[in-house]
């Protein structure tokens, strides 16, 4: 499967899941779902790497990739407050949302799946209350309370599929992009609420640095890893590793000097 055709599948999916979401005044108002290249290419690795694929798969991967359209469009309302049309629209986003993927579990009457799922929604909406909560805790633990609000719902397809193997590299990219998205909103002078918790957090307990500069740490410490892990294991073809290093930016060339443990 080359990059191009790679790209080609991952749109197709997009496709398919606005296609779900047909809601004219919402996505007026409130825009389409969020729906991220790097969270597609991670619900559809098992696809792209050959593996056996049917349309349980494809159905179960659009309710999990609409899971994190509701989680997301909550977000954006938590972020901003809701007070004028559009974000009080978006509110209903999220809900239209919430109710459309268990709709769609439903449908496949696969209540294991369902289950599994729904435990996941309640822990990553407790951990992304953590953000908004005041909650002052260590820098290694806000970035497992991360990666547990970015990757869950995709860790859980895999379990049930039994495509486990392709864990840890959702789990690092979905954290690599977490953090280069809050350190862009740096760069930009735009704070986040994740922002805020750190600097409580640093203030709380006194970070062996500022929290700038474990964040930038921290990146390019998961890239470095990533690269490795992607050098030693012989699990992803050719063209599905080359996709996932450009989506990161990862060089393979790149060394890092950077701290293994904290």
């Amino acid at each position: 499967m080359t990059e191009q055709i790679i790209q080609h599948t991952i749109l197709q999916l997009k496709t398919k899941i606005l296609d779900q979401v047909r809601h004219r005044t919402l996505r007026k108002h409130a825009g389409d779902p969020d729906l991220r290249e790097d969270r597609l290419y991670f619900l559809l690795l098992p696809l792209l790497n050959g593996n056996r694929w049917n349309d349980e798969h494809e159905k179960s991967a659009i309710s999990v990739a609409v899971i994190y359209s509701a989680l997301s469009a909550h977000d954006q309302i938590k972020e901003l407050n809701a007070s004028s049309k559009s974000q009080q629209l978006t509110v209903l986003a999220g809900d239209y949302y919430s109710g459309l993927y268990y709709q769609m579990l439903a449908r496949l009457s696969n209540i294991e799946l369902i289950r599994s799922l729904s435990n996941g929604i309640i822990d990553i909406s407790e951990k992304k209350a953590s953000v908004y909560d005041d909650v002052k805790q260590s820098f290694e633990k806000w970035m497992e309370t991360i990666q547990t609000i970015e990757s869950l719902s995709i860790e859980q397809f895999y379990d049930h599929f039994n495509f486990a193997m392709y864990k840890p590299f959702a789990r690092r990219g979905l954290l690599i992009h977490r953090i280069a998205y809050e350190l862009e909103l740096v760069k930009q002078g735009k704070a986040s609420r994740f922002q805020e918790s750190l600097a409580q957090s640093e203030f709380e307990f006194g970070f062996s640095q500022t929290w700038l500069v474990l964040l930038n740490q921290e990146l390019a410490t998961q890239k470095n890893k990533m690269m490795e892990e992607l050098l030693q294991s012989c699990l992803l073809s050719d063209s599905v590793q080359q996709f996932l290093v450009n989506l990161y930016g990862l060089r393979l060339n790149e060394q890092v000097s950077v701290m293994r443990e904290r």
